[in-house]
C-alpha cells in the first residue's frame, strides 16, 4: 500500500467515522473523534492497516460511545446562588431621628445654649433630606426676615408718628421697641414656630427626599 492509499484509508475512515457520531453530543464526539484522529496520524500504511482493523467498524464505535453516554448518569447541574446584596445601612443624616433632633435644636437649642445650640441645628436641618430645600430655608430665615420686618414698620411709624415728650425732653413712640431684647423675642418665638412648622412637614416621610 502506497503513501497515498494509506492517507486515503485514513481519511475514508475519519469521514465514517464523522457520519457515525453525528448524533452523539458535541463534546463526546469531538472528544472521539480527535482521539482517533490522533491515534492514525503518523501511522505508516501497514500500521495504519492494522490500527484501524483493530478500531472496528465505525458504527460500532458510535453505537458503544452512545450507549456508555446514556448509561453514565447526567452531570451533576451546579446552581451557583448570588451572593446576597448587602444592604449598608442608611447613613445618620438619613434617618428620621436625625431629622426630629435637627427640628427641635433649631427650634429650642438657642434657648439652652445661646447661639450655639441654634448654629447646631441649623447644621442638623440643612444635612437632613426629610425636608426640601425651600422648607429649609423658610424655617431658618423666617424669623430673622420678620424681625426685620417688624424693626423697618416701627422705624416708618416713628417718623410719622409724633408723640409729646417725656420728661426728659425726649420724644418716646409706643411703636417702638423699649429694648432690643423685643425684636430677640420675635425671633425666639417665630424659631419655636418655625420649628414645629418643620415637625409638622415631617408626617408621612417615612424615608429621606430624593436628592436635588
Amino acid at each position: 500500500m502506497t503513501e497515498a492509499e494509506a492517507q486515503s484509508l485514513r481519511e475514508d475512515y475519519l469521514d465514517r467515522l464523522d457520519a457515525a457520531i453525528a448524533e452523539l453530543p458535541w463534546r463526546v464526539a469531538n472528544d472521539l473523534r480527535s482521539g482517533i484522529a490522533e491515534e492514525l496520524d503518523g501511522l505508516d500504511a501497514a500500521a495504519l492497516h492494522a490500527r484501524i482493523g483493530q478500531l472496528g467498524d465505525p458504527a460500532q464505535i458510535a453505537a458503544a460511545a452512545k450507549e456508555e453516554t446514556g448509561s453514565a448518569p447526567p452531570a451533576p447541574v451546579v446552581v451557583v446562588a448570588p451572593a446576597p446584596v448587602p444592604v449598608g445601612k442608611s447613613p445618620m443624616v438619613d434617618t428620621k431621628w436625625f431629622a426630629i433632633m435637627g427640628a427641635l435644636l433649631l427650634g429650642f437649642g438657642g434657648i439652652v445654649a445661646p447661639m450655639v445650640g441654634w448654629i447646631v441645628g441649623v447644621a442638623f436641618v440643612t444635612s437632613s433630606r426629610f425636608w426640601r430645600r425651600w422648607e429649609k430655608s423658610v424655617a431658618i430665615l423666617l424669623p430673622f426676615a420678620t424681625a426685620v420686618l417688624a424693626w423697618l414698620a416701627s422705624t416708618a411709624a416713628s417718623t410719622f408718628w409724633v408723640v409729646e415728650p417725656d420728661s426728659e425732653g425726649a420724644g418716646r413712640n409706643p411703636f417702638v421697641p423699649t429694648a432690643a431684647w423685643n425684636l430677640s423675642m420675635i425671633v425666639i418665638v417665630m424659631t419655636v414656630v418655625c420649628a414645629l412648622w418643620l415637625l409638622w412637614r415631617l408626617r408621612g416621610r417615612d424615608v429621606p427626599l430624593p436628592r436635588g
